[in-house]
């Protein structure tokens, strides 16, 4: 059966009530959107006519709240992968290796991340922020650390502030797989941490010296002052800037550094290299580690950022992304049993939820999936076939 065939099948089940929820979920959005001139091309006119047929034989179903797909393009996109593109996958997934001492599990049961974090402070103690109460936490220096109503951490200025010793004071804010933070650093400008991320700076010097040290993912809302640029090292760049909203990718496990700028502007600096570039907003930097100057392009920019309003968004993402993505913030184990296929899926779902959600949202890209629990830590695997 071709491809077209495919989709005029699914059609034909849509309107004789035979399809599951997700199958009823695509051709919704399909039909919501067959005037849209997004969808340019991409449905020939006779499955144009059949869309239009079924628009007036069913009554539209409420949208649901914990998944939908990008209204503005989402219906060509959907199909694109319907009928075959294809594109390079990104990047390996370990193989799969079955194990004789799996326990069943059902993913409505793996619950999403939370705001949790710890603080390492310069005398190497450790603060749970998750298991604190409301209030100060600690006096420094004449810096009070406050965690405030909404479960985010800043630091209170006084009059001894200025009072600083030579020596750097570092404080460090991990955030573990499952966890998020907000942070609201000396100066007034504001992060916000993924999971499996860590951020450092020096408390005391950061009236004149005002970098941090990244690893992982971060959005940050930087304050300006024309003065005193702000600067996020990572393994593989440092990012200036004077005022401006930008998210930084810098996983270990990802196959470049991505630089997403949302407003202002920022110069980007690869480790060794002797110029910088500018992006202007609405571009994204990859470094890759080659040495090689940054790439840049421009993108939507509020996939980059969905991650801080409880969403994952998908636009062209391969399956060993989204894998990751899911294993970061569920704290398990996602694996891939058989060959990676090369579609690239796209859609949003929200990230607030079990992991049931967004594993019904690669259903409809005929993933399948089976959890388990294995010496006691989860593990989802995935499969097409």
């Amino acid at each position: 059966m071709t491809e077209d065939e495919k989709i005029r099948q699914l059609l034909k089940n849509y309107l004789a009530g035979k399809c599951t929820d997700a199958e009823r979920e695509i051709v919704d959005q399909w039909y919501e959107a067959i005037d849209n001139p997004h969808m340019g091309s991409s449905i020939h006119n006779e499955m144009r006519e059949d869309l239009r047929a079924i628009r007036t034989q069913v009554v539209p179903r409420p949208t649901r709240r914990t998944l939908r797909w990008f209204h503005y393009f989402s219906a060509a996109a959907v199909l694109a992968v319907a009928i075959g593109i294809t594109l390079k996958l990104s990047g390996p997934v370990p193989p799969f290796s079955h194990t004789k001492e799996e326990v069943p599990l059902e993913a409505k049961h793996i619950l999403p991340g939370s705001d949790k974090a710890t603080l390492t402070l310069p005398d190497g103690r450790v603060i749970s922020l998750d298991e604190m109460t409301v209030g100060t936490l600690r006096q420094e220096a004449g810096d009070q650390l406050v965690k405030d109503s909404e479960g985010s951490l800043f630091y209170k200025r006084s009059a001894k502030s200025t009072e600083r010793s030579a020596e750097p004071n570092y404080h460090t804010m991990n955030i573990p797989k499952g966890g998020q933070y907000k942070l609201t650093l000396p100066d007034g400008s504001r992060v916000w941490l993924n999971s499996a991320s860590s951020l450092k700076y020096a408390t005391n010097h950061f009236e004149r010296d005002r970098t941090v040290t990244l690893t992982g993912e971060a959005y940050f809302e930087v304050e300006s002052d024309s003065r005193k640029p702000f600067r996020v090292i990572t393994d593989r760049q440092t990012v200036t800037v004077l005022g401006t909203k930008f998210n930084i990718n810098s996983y270990p496990d990802e196959l470049g550094t991505k630089t997403t700028l949302i407003e202002g502007g920022v110069d980007i600096t690869v480790n060794k290299a002797a110029h910088a570039i500018r992006l202007s907003p609405g571009q994204e930097s990859l470094v890759d580690g080659s040495g090689l100057p940054p790439t840049v392009r421009r993108v939507e920019t509020d996939q980059a950022i969905a991650w801080i309003n409880g969403l994952f968004r998908f636009n062209g993402n391969t399956i060993d992304e989204v894998m990751r993505q899911l294993a970061r913030w569920y704290d398990v184990e996602v694996v891939f049993d058989g060959k990676l296929p090369k579609d690239k899926l796209y859609g949003e779902v929200n990230r607030n939820t079990t992991a049931d959600t967004p594993l019904e949202l690669l259903s409809f890209f005929n993933f399948k999936h089976r959890v388990s629990s294995i010496d006691g830590k989860t593990r989802i695997i995935i499969t097409n076939h």
